[in-house]
């Protein structure tokens, strides 16, 4: 963790030192892709040795721990190098200064940053300061260009957020209060926790929990929690949106830290219930609110609430195979969702819009990001042989074992209705042709293919191998979560 502390302070300085924005850029990727290596090498040390203690078990990596930080890795190396073009095309259109520019990049630093540092944390304190970190720093993203739309949109996610926060502070209090203080510092940690859970205060557990689900289910995007997402979503600059997406990833991660300690203490079995009371009204809110979107990067973040739910649910269920695929699905939502932001990005770059009703005939004028689009739609609402399809059925094989079968079928209609969604507005914008109108390919097609090419690569990789070559991390982690010391 030091490493990564350094390696970050390393690229704020070169952000401040260097004049020539290129140079800060390609020195972000550089930072960016050295991060990745050492996180897959994390990976593979996790994998044998089961945890990584460091700075007198402040910091603990294990196999849940691994996959956030796999999933952070990936999706801002993507980011930054999306951001590499949007910022010199913001340079060049005299929409930004050079100064503002590196302010953006710090930003990110500081972000991303926070992101590892939660992820890591041994300490709830120190996840409790990364998440403001994270709150902080997006909120000045979301707000980067500066009218009215977006500095609204910055606004309402800072006082929705903060509030969340709060509520997750006072749960934070209370979780820690019903453990004793006996112990001092020492009881802020998880091991120490997992290892003294009988000594829990169940009364105050209980709402200790709630609190923490509900604040905290803030930033994960939990309905009817969600309602900053939309705007900041679709005000956010695309690379922003991309990074804020494992966010929420990262948020619900938080929560089943808790929920670990809950499922071992006697008689709290049933907390499962709020995971899946909320997922289920996550899934209807977010399905049938994409049936009515005119803005796509709007229809991304109900996709995302939609997906959180997913999520969330199979996590509730509690069976092995369910929680599998709550893991497999946050990885591959991350990635699928990424590859759409891109091409959301682009469309921005070259029509000047993301309304859908102002935008047509993608086949003809954006031909290549039209084909993308499909294939992330795809990916996204889980059609085979895609990771996605596979991590949907686990979840609902999942809810079928564990008696759940109201929830299982709300699942299967909610996905289906996502699917018509997706299916009724990328119809519109890539087929819907005007005969009187010569159409002409735009030069922005060709933009950040690198991207797309590196994030359809792991998308790749994780639908044809996540059955061999990550499924032990994957099922150390679902066991980890399902309760087994």
């Amino acid at each position: 963790m030091y490493i990564f502390l350094l390696l970050f302070v390393l690229l704020i300085v070169s952000t401040i030192s260097f004049k020539d924005i290129k140079i800060i850029s390609y020195a972000h990727i550089a930072g960016m892709l050295l991060l990745l290596a050492m996180v897959f090498q994390t990976l593979i040390m996790v994998n044998k040795t089961e945890v990584i203690f460091l700075g007198n078990e402040f910091f603990m990596i294990d196999s849940l721990s691994a996959i956030q930080m796999i999933i952070i890795s990936v999706v801002s190396f993507i980011s930054i190098l999306y951001s590499h073009n949007y910022i010199q095309d913001q340079l060049e259109d005299d929409a930004i200064k050079p100064e503002k520019a590196k302010l953006y990049y710090m930003l990110i630093d500081l972000f991303i940053f926070s992101m590892y540092f939660v992820s890591a944390s041994n300490n709830i304190a120190g996840m409790w300061i990364g998440l403001e970190g994270t709150t902080l720093s997006i909120a000045f993203l979301i707000g980067f260009r500066r009218d009215k739309l977006s500095l609204e949109a910055a606004w309402k996610y800072i006082i929705i957020c903060s509030l969340g926060i709060g509520l997750g502070l006072v749960g934070i209090v209370l979780f820690i209060y019903s453990v004793g203080m006996g112990a001092e510092l020492e009881v802020l940690n998880w091991t120490y926790i997992i290892k003294n859970y009988q000594v829990f205060d169940r009364d105050i557990v209980k709402i200790a929990f709630a609190f923490i689900f509900i604040g905290i289910g803030t930033k994960a995007g939990i309905a009817p929690m969600h309602t900053w997402m939309p705007d900041g979503y679709s005000e956010a600059p695309s690379p922003v949106a991309m990074i804020s997406g494992i966010l929420l990833n990262v948020a619900l991660y938080v929560i089943v830290r808790f929920y670990i300690i809950m499922r071992f203490i006697y008689g709290m079995d049933n907390v499962r219930y709020l995971f899946i009371i909320f997922a289920c009204f996550s899934l209807l809110v977010a399905a049938f609110s994409m049936l009515k979107q005119g803005n796509f990067k709007r229809l991304l973040a109900f996709s995302s609430i939609e997906n959180i739910g997913i999520i969330t649910l199979g996590l509730g269920v509690g069976a092995y195979i369910s929680v599998l695929g709550a893991l497999i699905h946050s990885i591959i939502h991350s990635f699928a969702k990424t590859l759409l932001f891109i091409t959301a990005g682009n469309m921005q770059r070259g029509l000047k819009t993301n309304r859908v009703d102002k935008i047509e005939a993608l086949i003809k004028i954006m031909p290549k990001n039209a084909i993308v689009m499909i294939i992330g739609m795809l990916i996204l609402t889980g059609a085979p042989p895609f990771a996605a399809f596979f991590s949907e059925f686990y979840i609902l094989a999942g809810a079928i074992q564990r008696g759940h079968y109201v929830s299982g079928v709300l699942l299967a209609i909610c996905i289906l209705v996502a699917f018509a969604a997706f299916l009724n507005i990328l119809f519109k914008m890539i087929f819907k042709l005007d005969k009187d109108v010569e159409y002409k390919p735009l030069k922005d097609d060709s933009k950040n293919m690198l991207g797309i090419v590196v994030t359809f690569t792991f998308i790749i990789i994780i639908s044809l191998m996540w059955s061999n070559l990550f499924y032990p991390i994957l099922s150390k982690a679902t066991m980890i979560i399902c309760g087994v010391q």
